[in-house]
């Protein structure tokens, strides 16, 4: 088990975060048992201490896994399954070009 402070003092010490350590911190989040300052204090030393590539991989999966994820196998499509979105109201045109290129 993992405390969410000492999470946070290692990344701010300049350590990488292991991949549990990052999923214990994402399903923190999730299951609301990480305050919201624990929140900001992880990505401000996030934001001054970068993230390694593989932390990245483990913080885009450990997201990802978070929810519940959509299985297409099943429909037997032809090529991969993609899908773009936005959080809104950032004044990006995006979506909008973004259509027509993979039509």
């Amino acid at each position: 088990m993992f405390l969410a402070q000492e999470i946070i003092r290692k990344k701010r010490d300049g350590h990488a975060l292991s991949d549990e350590e990052i999923r214990f911190f994402i399903n923190g989040i999730r299951d609301n048992t990480i305050s919201e300052g624990q929140i900001a204090a992880l990505a401000m030393t996030i934001f001054f201490h970068d993230m390694t590539m593989p932390e990245r991989v483990s913080l885009t999966m450990a997201m990802r896994d978070s929810g519940t994820v959509l299985d297409w196998k099943s429909l037997n499509l032809n090529g991969p399954i993609v899908d773009k979105h936005s959080t809104g109201g950032v004044g990006d045109v995006t979506s909008l070009m973004l259509g027509p290129m993979v039509a």
